[in-house]
């Protein structure tokens, strides 16, 4: 794979077209509070206070009228409201154009367009004006790359569940949750289901989104301004602290953003984008020993999602830095040996190293796992020639 630039990977899940970032709703009893040191002095971001929209779930009163009504009408029907809201979405969306941008309710409603972010927000906004309960849940999911201006982005997924209004629970029964509805606009038989998020949380996702393309954009003003609002409304976050640290580290401030990821490790010990990104900065500061110190401790990090470790392992590719992508490909696979995603790479890499044996094992285990039929095929074709090279060299 292409080796990466030298530069500070950003690390913070990012909207892309067919994504959405998503954040951990942690608690409140477990929340700790540290003061990160920003340099509010290093940017100029207040000509942004007056230009966005407070209410990222604002509808104008016409809006509103229009969803009222045929909510109304659907119920009037005898629908219940959660499914009456779903078949809303489902006709509205039909003609929606997917685009990358990130907006609020108002304009994704008025423009037809927005990423999943704005899908969710139109959910939400919908749901308030007929005064249905709402939640946003964390979805694992396989990671999606995309390189711009330097900037390694990564994508995550979200989705938003319709509650069953005035559900009554039966005194026999147990329930994990009031039932509903699974908004999904994209969904994957990969998909593998997360914690709920809070509103706030959801917030900071949506700020984030923007302060990410901002950041793309190189306006690190604005980038600061949306990615310090995100922070206030989740300070436990760890991909918005990292991304606050790589606008400092990207706008000049190194002290900052080393002050920021220190901060950040001791809100989240374990976040691999807090402690790569750092690494990375302390390598490039040529304080190799410092960065050798905490790159150790990257392996024993025990973040059970399989697709965290997924994407240490592509960066790691991606970087030209072999072993440690076949070791956390390993990882993977010891957290889910179900995805044949790691498989393939590890193939590839030992294909590449000229250790067949190795190789051919790796794509057998991906076989395993492998359910569509074109993809089968062509693991098979892989590992018939696979077989072809270990017969030729046995003679």
């Amino acid at each position: 794979m292409k080796k990466l630039l030298k530069g500070i990977w950003l690390l913070a899940l990012i909207t892309q077209l067919f994504a959405c970032s998503s954040i951990t709703d942690k608690g409140h009893a477990k929340l700790k509070i540290i003061n990160l040191p920003l340099n509010y002095a290093l940017f100029n971001s207040e000509i942004y206070k007056d230009k966005l929209e407070e209410d990222i779930f604002y509808l104008t009163p016409v809006q509103q009228q229009e969803v009222q009504v045929l909510i109304n009408k659907a119920v009037a029907k005898g629908t219940p409201k959660h499914i009456a809201l779903n078949d809303l979405l489902t006709s509205k969306l039909a003609n929606f154009t997917y685009y990358g941008d990130t907006y609020p309710a108002e304009a994704a409603m008025r423009l037809n367009k927005g990423n999943c972010m704005s899908l969710a927000v139109l959910t939400g906004a919908f749901a308030q004006v007929v005064g249905l309960e709402f939640s946003y849940r964390e979805v694992n999911t396989l990671p999606v790359f995309d390189k711009q201006n330097n900037l390694l982005l990564s994508s995550s997924h979200v989705q938003t569940l319709l509650h069953e209004e005035d559900f009554t629970p039966d005194a026999d029964r147990f329930y994990f949750g009031t039932p509903g509805i699974i908004i999904d606009y994209f969904p994957s038989s990969d998909n593998r289901r997360g914690k709920k998020v809070s509103r706030d949380s959801f917030s900071a996702m949506y700020y984030k989104n923007l302060a990410s393309n901002a950041l793309i954009e190189d306006d690190f003003n604005k980038a600061f301004y949306l990615a310090e609002k995100a922070y206030q409304f989740d300070k436990s976050n760890a991909s918005v602290i990292n991304l606050l640290a790589v606008i400092h580290r990207r706008s000049g401030d190194v002290t900052s953003a080393e002050g920021i990821y220190k901060a950040g490790l001791e809100i989240e010990p374990s976040s691999l984008a807090l402690m790569s990104n750092y690494v990375v900065l302390l390598q490039t500061e040529q304080r190799h020993s410092e960065a050798k110190v905490l790159e150790d401790k990257l392996d024993f990090v025990d973040d059970p999602n399989p697709y965290i470790w997924l994407e240490q392992a592509y960066v790691a590719q991606m970087n030209n830095e072999i072993p440690k992508a076949s070791r956390y490909y390993q990882k993977v696979i010891e957290k889910a040996p179900y995805l044949n995603e790691p498989y393939i790479e590890l193939y590839k890499i030992y294909k590449e190293n000229g250790q067949v044996r190795l190789a051919k094992k790796m794509l057998i285990n991906a076989l395993e796992w492998t359910y569509e039929i074109a993809q089968r095929k062509q693991y098979k074709y892989k590992l018939y020639s696979l077989n072809l090279n270990l017969s030729m060299s046995e003679h």
